[in-house]
């Protein structure tokens, strides 16, 4: 029965600091209303317990709203963000929906942003996706003669239809998906589930590398392996952009690569999966 509450919370998607504060107020009204009710009677119990339930009531729909009203700005952000993505390039074709495929609005409209103002010549993507679509545009129109984008993905699939958004739009000259599934690899003591590097034979140094790869159920620290296996390929002004970084694992991944990394800066954007920016200053 109590799984069953939290469930039905949770179901409400209150986004509160800590969702406890209503389920555990919840459970205490319930044991409350018991032991009133079995040791002072029916009367004792509904004077006790009505207060108490219409504080949590009233509680609950300030959250609810509170939750609403967040949702709406945070739609607001991403609709301005589609607007500014229109505005840097011009696409061949409607581009796909930025909301069930990869990459958010904002994350697309900050790696625009990247390549308009440092005009990367290799741009290394893991995870492929619209952002793969986005970033060989910005490429493409905006960037310097030559410059294109690798994407490594570990699902066949994701990557045939990268693939063929890419051939859909024309710009297959400007990047390149390689299906690299995951595999072991150390670092340090630690074994990882990470992406082959078997295709990766580009001579160049990366610019920008954009990780929102592999998915975070594959292992613990998912996507902390970007870094240390990457780190003698990127240029001395590298640029990271990760994705959802506001997962506790993402920001432990980052709290790692500071410490082990201080050439770079760190730079957060708390939109709705948080981004994190990292600079290479050497």
């Amino acid at each position: 029965m109590i799984r069953r509450i939290k469930d039905d919370l949770n179901s409400l998607n209150i986004k509160y600091k800590d969702n406890n504060f209503i389920f555990i107020p919840s459970i205490l009204l319930l044991l409350i209303g018991f032991s009133i009710h079995y040791f002072l009677g029916f009367e004792a119990a509904i004077i006790v317990v009505l207060p108490l339930l219409t504080f949590i009531l009233l509680a609950l729909l300030f959250h609810v709203y509170r939750s609403i009203e967040k949702d709406l700005e945070e739609e607001r952000t991403q609709v301005q963000a589609v607007h500014s993505i229109y505005s840097f390039i011009t696409p061949r074709y409607p581009l796909p929906s930025m909301s069930s495929w990869s990459a958010y609005p904002d994350l697309a409209k900050t790696i625009l942003h990247e390549c308009m103002m440092n005009k990367p010549s290799l741009v290394v993507e893991l995870g492929s996706g619209i952002s793969t679509l986005i970033t060989a545009y910005a490429l493409e129109q905006h960037g310097e003669v030559g410059a294109h984008i690798i994407s490594l993905d570990h699902s066949e699939e994701y990557t045939l239809k990268t693939k063929d958004l890419l051939k859909s739009h024309k710009l297959e000259t400007n990047a390149q998906v390689i299906y690299s599934p995951l595999g072991p690899r150390q670092i340090d003591n630690k074994i990882y589930s990470w992406y082959s590097l078997d295709g990766l034979t580009t001579k160049g140094t990366i610019d920008l590398l954009i990780v929102d790869g592999p998915p975070v159920k594959t292992n613990q620290l998912a996507r902390y392996p970007a870094l240390p296996s990457l780190i003698s390929r990127l240029s001395k002004e590298c640029v990271i952009i990760l994705d959802d970084a506001a997962r506790r694992s993402e920001q432990q991944s980052v709290n790692q690569w500071m410490h082990e990394y201080p050439e770079f800066t760190h730079e957060y954007i708390g939109n709705k999966k948080g981004l994190s920016i990292l600079r290479r200053t050497l």
